[in-house]
Formats: C-alpha cells, sequence, structure tokens
C-alpha cells in the first residue's frame, strides 16, 4: 500500500514581491511617537487591570447622572441633560477602548 503526494502548485517557488505590503521603514508604520505609545499601553492596562470594578461604578453614575436629568428636565440654567450625556459617552468611549484597543505587537 503506498501514499499518493500530492505537490501544490505554489510551494518550493519564491513568491514575487508584493507592492502592497507595507515595508519596516515606511513612516506609517511607527507613526506614533515611541513615549506616547508607551503611555497609551500603560493606561490601557491600567484601565485593563481596574475595568470590572469601574465599569460597573461608572454604570452607577451615569445612572444617577440619568435619573438627575429626568429630575431637572425643563429647569433653567441646569444642563442635567448634558451632563448625562456627557458620562454616557465616556463610558462608551472607555468600554471601546478598553475592550477593543489592545497594545500593538511590533
Amino acid at each position: 500500500m503506498s501514499a499518493k503526494l500530492y505537490k501544490f502548485p505554489d510551494v518550493g517557488k519564491d513568491r514575487p514581491h508584493q507592492e502592497n505590503v507595507r515595508k519596516a521603514t515606511d513612516p506609517l508604520v511607527h507613526s506614533s511617537p515611541p513615549f506616547l505609545h508607551r503611555l497609551v499601553h500603560i493606561v490601557w492596562l491600567a484601565l485593563a487591570i481596574v475595568w470590572p470594578i469601574f465599569k460597573w461604578l461608572f454604570a452607577v453614575d451615569v445612572l444617577f447622572q440619568f435619573v438627575r436629568a429626568m429630575y431637572y428636565h425643563n429647569t433653567p440654567d441646569v444642563f442635567a441633560g448634558v451632563t448625562a450625556m456627557i458620562h454616557a459617552s465616556l463610558l462608551i468611549a472607555i468600554t471601546y477602548f478598553v475592550e477593543f484597543y489592545g497594545p500593538r505587537k511590533f
């Protein structure tokens, strides 16, 4: 009993140079300064560590701001709705940053 070996057409051949692949010397690959990149990574790491507790506290704050906005509805010179929207937007932005950013590997 012998096994049949099938040779794929591209195996063993040198691949042509791809023009759309970025080179390591391309300025767009490392566009951010190393200090800024490390700072963002440290902020992301700190937020990721405390995120399980922080998201609950921040969600309670957003709920409080929403209830406050409902209480002060149609009260002149009280911008509780704007404050509630800012707090909710920050919660969404920080959630997106922690969940989907992640550190890049070079």
